[in-house]
């Protein structure tokens, strides 16, 4: 999401500067979750001499009606002079400015990835490709300064989920405890059952989640999940104030933070983008962070959550029906 609203005309105010003066601008945005860009802003941007580009994957006739529909790119990255990097969950506009998410700067050979990965949708969205053909040359490969990092990519097209692998990694091989946080929650079973397991393992497992997510529906959805992750032992936290921020901790061995919601959306349809660091002093920071944010939240134990209405139950019960009927689509 990037629009040129009171929050994101300043960048692309910026933008549209550096292009002036002689500076290679490239932007991609997904044709859905920009769709309020305005014209005048689009044809701003083109006569300023940036190369801008939608991403629209729906054209991929051959993937499905259903990929034709819903595959978008999620990612959110942004790279300076191929020696800068910044990858997370921040969208640019005024609806996400409260909201709490986060972002991560990279310096160094860690940036290499995101170019490749840049330059991969950027051929998608139908950009040329003498203009990105330098950048693939940069392959990720593990160096002294990179041993502690790994690049985590989603694409939309692929039927593996590398983000799935790391959240299920972290469940069966945690010792003590894992800490999982998303602003969506309606992960498939077998994702479940790697839960159930950890839980039987002793593993304390904390879910991070806000109680109101700007998309209601999905909101509904996981709030049918709630009594079947209480008996099962897991720590459901609700923030009263929206968090777009994804990620999981490790014990105090490793986390991962970036683009990918925890359900089959992000796992198996969208371009996603995700950092994973085995660096202790980096968890603990982030840790702390994602600790503050559960200090402020309220515990499922702690609600009158079986009290809730009927009408309540029953929105649940058609937002969950709703979502296993959609992931059953291909």
């Amino acid at each position: 999401m990037f629009v040129d609203d009171e929050v994101g005309t300043p960048f692309f105010d910026i933008l549209e500067q550096q292009a002036k003066v002689g500076v290679q601008v490239i932007v991609i945005v997904d044709s859905l979750g920009s769709f309020w860009l305005s014209r005048k802003r689009i044809k701003s941007l083109k006569s300023a001499g940036v190369d801008l580009r939608f991403f629209d994957e729906r054209k991929k006739w051959y993937r499905g009606k259903w990929k034709q529909f819903w595959t978008r790119t999620h990612r959110k990255i942004l790279v300076v002079d191929e020696e800068i990097g910044f990858i997370g969950g921040v969208n640019i506009g005024k609806a996400q400015r409260q909201w709490h998410d986060i972002h991560i700067r990279l310096t160094g050979n860690a940036v290499r990835s995101l170019l490749r990965a840049f330059a991969k949708n950027y051929l998608i969205c139908g950009g040329d490709k003498a203009t990105v053909k330098h950048l693939f040359q940069f392959r990720f490969r593990v160096q002294e300064d990179l041993k502690n990092v790994e690049m985590v990519f989603d694409e939309g097209h692929s039927r593996v989920s590398h983000t799935r692998k790391k959240h299920s990694e972290a469940l069966l091989k945690a010792r003590e405890r894992v800490i999982l946080f998303s602003p969506y929650y309606f992960p498939d079973r077998k994702f479940l059952k790697a839960l159930w397991t950890a839980r039987k393992r002793g593993v304390r497992i904390d879910l991070l989640i806000p109680f109101r997510t700007d998309v209601r529906i999905a909101t509904y959805a996981t709030y049918g999940l709630f009594e079947l992750l209480k008996k099962r032992g897991v720590h459901v936290h609700l923030l009263k104030t929206m968090m777009h921020g994804k990620g999981v901790i490790m014990d105090d061995e490793w986390a991962m933070v970036g683009t990918s919601n925890l359900d089959k959306t992000s796992f198996y349809d969208n371009y996603e983008a995700n950092i994973k660091i085995h660096d202790k002093k980096f968890v603990r920071k982030l840790k702390t962070t994602v600790l503050g944010w559960m200090k402020d939240s309220t515990a499922l134990e702690n609600m009158s959550w079986e009290k809730r209405g009927r009408w309540h139950r029953v929105k649940e019960w058609l937002a969950a029906k709703a979502y296993w009927i959609w992931y059953r689509k291909e």
